[in-house]
């Protein structure tokens, strides 16, 4: 055969003799490159897990905002009918107190605790929001937006387990808040006014500091079911095995997320609140002494900064879920090396 060419010719492995190729040289068509996602197929650095909640919320904010907005509103309408039963409930007393300065005092610090509290129980509320996030914060490493009711329609099966494990999540801060609230109460009621506030601090100390770490260990549950099938016990096994490899670095980007987002709707919201504050007092200042209308101007006041409520709430805890789930992904990659999963089903697209 003439003179043999790397380009027109082979060898043969059985025979070791040059041939000739039958199909010319080796090539191979051109295939796009697969399409870069929104969050990267590597694992994150510290920052880059804070900054990639953000572009996640920006990316598919129908499915986060969206979400959130609908579970705070019942959240919110839950509340509210909660406490308007309780103050219709102890009424006459919380007149005697209004008529007391120091009572007064003591009873807004009470208020300002309890709001503080009714922030951490909302915690529970993250797990289902991310649960819903999930599928959506997956396909986002491949570009694809996913809506509201795409996410519903993945969770099918799962969406009862979901339902339960942010119930169970709620009802073990609300445990934990009754049992180390428990001492307190109890020296009250003989009262031990000095031991009872001691109780107080030292309750509420504990009890911030059980809730913190328990729903940190915790923190994926809700990921956990979504993006893997499971069951709340496997999820709950899921989420301590995971936050424990990487302990200090998840309980820093969760902390200073919530934190930091905390600041950023507050400082947007504060505005709002204020030019209500004002509009309201402007106008009952030039009203005339009527019950019914002041009444009516209160409710709608009041009705309008529960709205606000429920907005600044819903942004704060769409972005919290979107960091769990990047938390939650970003963890995976390092420890499971499920970046190279993401990379296969890249390449296994675009083929």
């Amino acid at each position: 055969m003439g003179r043999a060419n790397a380009w027109t010719s082979e060898v043969d492995w059985q025979t070791g003799q040059w041939q000739r190729r039958e199909h010319g040289p080796t090539h191979h068509e051109w295939q796009r490159p697969s399409p870069r996602g929104v969050l990267a197929k590597r694992p994150l650095t510290f920052f880059e897990v804070l900054d990639s909640g953000f572009r996640l919320l920006r990316f598919i904010p129908g499915l986060t905002i969206g979400a959130a907005l609908i579970v705070f509103t019942l959240w919110t309408l839950l509340l509210t009918a909660i406490g308007t039963l309780v103050v219709l409930q102890f009424l006459p007393f919380l007149e005697d107190i209004m008529g007391n300065e120091d009572a007064m005092s003591g009873f807004l610090l009470l208020a300002q605790m309890g709001s503080f509290a009714i922030g951490l129980l909302s915690l529970g509320v993250a797990h289902f929001l991310a649960g819903l996030a999930a599928s959506g914060a997956e396909n986002s490493f491949g570009a694809k937006k996913t809506t509201l009711s795409q996410s519903w329609q993945s969770l099918r099966g799962r969406r009862w387990s979901l339902v339960l494990a942010t119930a169970l999540m709620c009802t073990i801060n609300l445990g934990l808040l009754i049992v180390l609230g428990a001492p307190s109460l109890l020296l009250a009621l003989f009262d031990q006014v000095v031991l009872a506030a001691v109780a107080v601090v030292i309750g509420l100390l504990l009890w911030v500091g059980a809730v913190i770490w328990l729903n940190l260990r915790f923190a994926f549950l809700g990921a956990a079911i979504a993006a893997e099938d499971l069951g709340i016990r496997a999820g709950l096994r899921r989420s301590w095995r995971l936050t424990g490899r990487g302990f200090w670095r998840t309980l820093g980007q969760l902390s200073l997320g919530y934190f930091l987002s905390n600041q950023l709707v507050q400082l947007v919201i504060a505005p709002f609140v204020l030019i209500l504050s004002v509009v309201t007092g402007a106008v009952l200042g030039t009203m005339s002494s009527s019950d019914t209308a002041m009444s009516g101007i209160g409710i709608v006041a009041g009705a309008l900064l529960l709205a606000l409520t429920a907005v600044s709430s819903a942004v704060l805890f769409a972005y919290f879920a979107c960091l769990v789930c990047v938390s939650y992904f970003n963890q995976r990659m390092r420890s499971e090396g499920f970046d190279l999963v993401l990379i296969r089903r890249a390449e296994e697209l675009s083929e």
